[in-house]
């Protein structure tokens, strides 16, 4: 099968100063091309007349010429478009250059570069291939703007390509062996959320396929992130973090029912995190869960009940890892640790009041991207079994933090508190 890539240069009537609009158009031709094209198109395609020169192919006046990286498949590409002698075939090929879509018999789906090394990818093939491979074609994508075709690559894959670029280049550095195509099917899952069978229709693969793809690039996605979030900044400040807990909306958990899973702000079953931001950075420093969404916040923090031996609380908590002196802000739900935690009190100033509030802000703000996701704004209906279906929301709450640590990096950080 030779991969054939024909760009048709529409000439317009005027001086030569008029401009001219391209289209591409990919499709893929066997060697006994003339045959199979020929019983594809035995009805319904008009035959140009005899005595016209084939290059015309009865359409409108125009240039044709071939486009490649390599001179050699041109040559071979020339080759073949130079050899077709017969009326019908090029009369087929003139009916596709009119109307790609209605030449069902002939693949033209966009083939991406999945062999091109992640390394070497650039912010406008992952916008173009990822748009190609979501539905958008040649000729659309030509005739609208950056900004709008930004808007539509965010859509689909939940940041802009200039964040999804060096996510991908490193994700590549950490999984050699990771394919193109792949990624961009996970991000998409993980911005939308759409069931199986829609990513099937989508993407071109198995309802099957679909699962193992996007649950083992989750759980890579989710390993970068680990090492991208770590618990460190580097303002040497009195009030370094912020802090809050989240909830997310999950199907129920029958298997292990109990009260404890209810999260009375969504009024159904959920699952409890614990988030940490720096202040003064754009950067996320911390993550703590899944925890049952009635477990308290500052229980959370302190890895133990109030009413335990604090050598019996989990040493893995947060309240552990804050160095003696630094401090966050938090919210109502962690009075009770005043050395470690300030919340909003009657006597603190009119200004610093307002600086909390800023800092309290910018943390809801980080937990509205987080749930700009469909996987986390929407109810979370994977795992067949409690520590399946916690581990399997685990993941995608750190590959959706990654990816958000990312975009911070890369021009999207959150809003300075001062």
């Amino acid at each position: 099968m030779a991969h054939l890539m024909l760009v048709l240069q529409r000439q317009g009537a005027g001086s030569s100063s008029s401009s001219s609009r391209e289209s591409s158009l990919s499709y893929a031709i066997d060697d006994d091309e003339e045959s199979q094209l020929s019983s594809a198109i035995q009805s319904g395609v008009e035959q140009p007349p005899v005595e016209q020169p084939p290059s015309v192919l009865n359409i409108p006046p125009q240039e044709f010429r071939l486009h490649s990286d390599d001179a050699d498949d041109a040559q071979v590409i020339s080759s073949i478009i130079g050899n077709i002698k017969n009326s019908t075939v090029l009369g087929a090929l003139a009916n596709i250059i009119k109307d790609p879509l209605s030449a069902r018999q002939i693949n033209i789906k966009h083939e991406s570069q999945a062999s091109l090394q992640l390394t070497k990818l650039t912010t406008t093939n992952i916008l173009y291939d990822g748009l190609l491979f979501a539905g958008f074609d040649h000729e659309r994508l030509q005739n609208n703007n950056l900004k709008r075709k930004t808007e539509w690559f965010k859509a689909f894959y939940g940041a802009e390509q200039t964040t999804v670029c060096p996510y991908l280049i490193d994700l590549r550095r950490e999984y050699p062996d990771l394919k193109y195509r792949d990624c961009l099917i996970t991000l998409n899952w993980l911005a939308l959320y759409d069931t199986y069978p829609v990513l099937s229709g989508r993407w071109g693969c198995c309802e099957k396929s679909i699962g193992i793809i996007v649950n083992n690039y989750g759980m890579k996605m989710a390993l970068l992130a680990r090492k991208k979030i770590v618990f460190e900044v580097k303002h040497d400040v009195e009030i370094k973090y912020s802090l809050d807990g989240a909830t997310f909306m999950t199907h129920e958990f029958r298997l292990d029912p109990s009260s404890g899973w209810f999260d009375w702000k969504t009024h159904s079953a959920g699952l409890k995190y614990e988030f940490c931001l720096a202040v003064h950075e754009p950067r996320i420093t911390w993550i703590s869960g899944p925890h049952k969404p009635s477990k308290h916040d500052i229980t959370v923090f302190r890895g133990g009940d109030a009413t335990e031996d604090k050598e019996d609380w989990d040493q893995d908590a947060l309240y552990f890892q804050l160095e003696e002196g630094d401090k966050c802000i938090g919210d109502s739900g962690y009075i009770g640790e005043p050395s470690k935690i300030i919340v909003t009190k009657d006597q603190h100033s009119s200004e610093f009041k307002e600086f909390m509030a800023r800092i309290k802000n910018r943390q809801e703000t980080f937990h509205w991207r987080l749930k700009a996701f469909n996987i986390l704004g929407n109810r979370f209906r994977h795992g067949v079994n409690t520590t399946e279906r916690m581990r399997l929301h685990e993941m995608a709450v750190w590959a959706v933090a990654g990816i958000i640590q990312y975009d911070y990096d890369n021009g999207h950080p959150p809003f300075d508190v001062c």
